[in-house]
């Protein structure tokens, strides 16, 4: 139903939606007031939102959430063939790392192995790959800009609209590759980017959190990650795995290319020591 709707939605109502479609695990043990602070919104937006789905009320909503994210479980449990129990505490490392888990498994669900493979070619492939990122994307982009730099890949990074910064892209070319990181309602400025480096004639490549988000409907390719928290802060471990797939990738690739390189650099003066 929330996807259906969801084009036809208003802009705070489509907050929640995209809340709803990524934590249904989550969110019905939410009251409207939490599910409104967690979407920007307010508590009579949510109440609204509901009987605007044609429930009686916020309550009637989250029942029908909790009896979609049962039927879902039954299916991936039986798919499984066995069922899996999870003990529930108050232990708050346990809890966050039982939440990347999930955030893992879920990853994992979301993308298809061709699309990824689409993407390590394209950043194989390009010139230059622009890497661009804002607020909590920002640090997965520096991630992956730092191990792609490593490997001697024509690389650079935007994670500011600062003059300096955005000024890379005048060597945008139709052989680049513009990969844009965005979660949730994402920079005003990252979309502005992903047409910008359309226009001029490059591929585009997006890690975003929701196929429903504006850096998914604007990019060429995309790839997901769930970003599911045990607080307010996003877990970023699913985004960090995927840049950390993608490196890996392009590494398998070339691995001669690459050790030879990297061999080169642990002679370099204050080397890590991890280099081969």
């Amino acid at each position: 139903m929330l996807q259906e709707q969801f084009d036809s939605l208003t802009r705070s109502r489509k907050e929640i939606a995209r809340y709803l479609i990524d934590h249904l695990a989550d969110a019905p043990v939410l009251t409207a007031e939490e599910l409104a602070r967690k979407t920007n919104t307010t508590s009579s937006t949510v109440v609204r939102f509901a009987q605007h789905l044609g429930f009686s009320g916020f309550s009637e909503m989250m029942r029908a959430a909790w009896d979609e994210h049962r039927l879902a479980s039954t299916f991936d449990e039986a798919e499984d063939g066995q069922l899996h129990f999870r003990v529930v505490d108050d232990d708050f490392s346990g809890r966050s790392l039982r939440t990347d888990m999930r955030n893992l498994e879920g990853t994992m669900r979301k993308n298809r192995m061709d699309e990824f493979m689409d993407i390590v070619t394209l950043m194989e492939q390009a010139d230059r790959v622009f890497l661009s990122g804002f607020f909590e994307a920002a640090m997965v982009v520096d991630y992956l800009y730092y191990y792609l730099a490593i490997m001697g890949l024509p690389v650079a990074s935007i994670t500011s609209n600062s003059e300096e910064s955005v000024a890379q892209l005048s060597a945008l070319t139709e052989e680049s590759l513009l990969v844009a990181v965005g979660f949730g309602n994402a920079h005003q400025f990252l979309p502005r980017l992903i047409r910008a480096a359309r226009a001029a004639g490059a591929l585009t490549a997006g890690i975003s959190d929701n196929d429903l988000s504006e850096v998914a409907k604007l990019a060429d390719r995309n790839l997901y990650c769930a970003l599911d928290t045990a607080s307010f802060a996003p877990s970023l471990v699913a985004a960090y795995s995927l840049a950390g797939a993608l490196v890996a990738a392009l590494y398998a690739r070339s691995r001669k290319k690459y050790d030879a390189r990297l061999a080169k650099l642990k002679s370099l003066p204050l080397s890590s020591d991890w280099l081969v």
